[in-house]
């Protein structure tokens, strides 16, 4: 077996999600310029890279745009990493070795990282059997010759993102043998798969706290305490604020936590890392910055689509504040339904721009 060196392991603290049609490249710039020390791509089903070359070049241009830029620089000055470009992980699906292996090799050259998508609970993943839908136990021989023949085909590091397993007891079992197949990090996002509700309930974070022990027992775990070790752990889940990440990872031990819907959300969500502690920006100011970056980048990864649903997630989201006023709230609802309406009737490019000079190029809604 061969593990490749994994990503430094403060990259890991505060890491931005791969999601669907929402980790675009404006949109990771703008949570690394807030406090995110890594990114992850959205999903990409290997078949796709292999066979559609306009998908891989856009891909690329994206990771080399992000790497070259200054907005991709880990922001935190305590950090030994400050200064230096945030890791950008491209994650990867499918179950066949050889598809997933010439895949791998084709974005190698330009990702810091390859992650094997183990969680996608959405019903095509049922379909055709990856994402979450590989964890039963009779699929493990599958997953540890495609973690190893990955770890095997590339020179960058290979990681997993995985659910639990059913039983859950299983999960720290399955986490021990990936590990062993050359995975030098493992996400677990504490939930079962369903295509149907994903996020029924809270995330069972003990599960983390079951992976970490079971490679610590085996003599796997990578941690700060044990830095040359081989794998490490980052928790997904039951993120709202900030003070559930200080939570998440007090109680879990984790060397990092990875969030994706809050972060949509408020993309700033890892600012007080960096000692900003009086106030996130405000919503306006967030969307702002996003919509900034993607003209920058003339709106590269991110078509009218995308930007109207970062808008959408942005500025029509509640925020968690513990026991609001309740005329606050109603406030809140009242303009974010005004403002969903708005955003549902933008059809092209001008209409975002007047949305723009309407909305954003102001300081507050009205």
């Amino acid at each position: 077996m061969v593990v490749r060196s994994g990503l430094p392991l403060e990259s890991l603290l505060y890491c931005a999600a791969p999601m669907v049609g929402q980790s675009d490249l404006p949109f990771r710039q703008q949570t690394v310029r807030n406090g995110a020390t890594s990114t992850w791509t959205q999903m990409y089903m290997a078949v796709e890279i292999n066979d559609h070359q306009d998908t891989l070049e856009s891909l690329a241009k994206a990771l080399e745009l992000g790497r070259a830029s200054p907005d991709n620089i880990i922001q935190d000055q305590k950090s030994s990493l400050h200064g230096s470009s945030a890791p950008q992980i491209v994650q990867l699906a499918g179950n066949d070795v050889i598809e997933l292996v010439d895949a791998a090799r084709k974005v190698a050259p330009f990702a810091d990282a390859i992650d094997l998508n183990l969680g996608c609970p959405q019903r095509h993943a049922e379909q055709g059997k990856y994402g979450a839908y590989l964890l039963p136990k009779q699929n493990w021989p599958l997953l540890s010759q495609i973690v190893a023949a990955l770890v095997q085909a590339v020179d960058v590091p290979i990681t997993t993102k995985i659910r639990l397993t059913v039983p859950k007891e299983q999960t720290p079992e399955l986490a021990v043998t990936l590990a062993r197949a050359g995975s030098s990090l493992i996400t677990l996002h504490p939930r079962f798969a369903s295509s149907v509700r994903r996020r029924k309930g809270l995330a069972d974070l003990d599960q983390v706290i079951q992976v970490r022990q079971a490679l610590q027992d085996e003599g796997l775990m990578r941690c700060s305490e044990q830095p040359d070790g081989q794998t490490a752990v980052v928790s997904n889940g039951n993120v709202r604020c900030w003070t559930d990440i200080e939570t998440n990872l007090a109680l879990t031990g984790a060397s990092g936590v990875m969030v994706g819907e809050t972060l949509l959300e408020n993309p700033a969500l890892f600012r007080p890392s960096l000692g900003h502690l009086d106030a996130y920006p405000s919503a306006v100011e967030m969307a702002r910055e996003y919509m900034d970056l993607r003209a920058q980048y003339s709106e590269f990864e991110a078509p009218l689509k995308v930007a109207k649903q970062h808008l959408h997630s942005i500025l029509c989201s509640i925020p968690h504040t513990p026991n609001p006023h309740p005329d606050t709230t109603a406030h809140l609802h009242r303009t974010a339904a005004h403002l969903s309406h708005t955003l549902k009737s933008i059809q092209s490019e001008p209409a975002l721009a007047d949305f723009y000079n309407s909305h954003l190029a102001i300081r507050t809604l009205a």
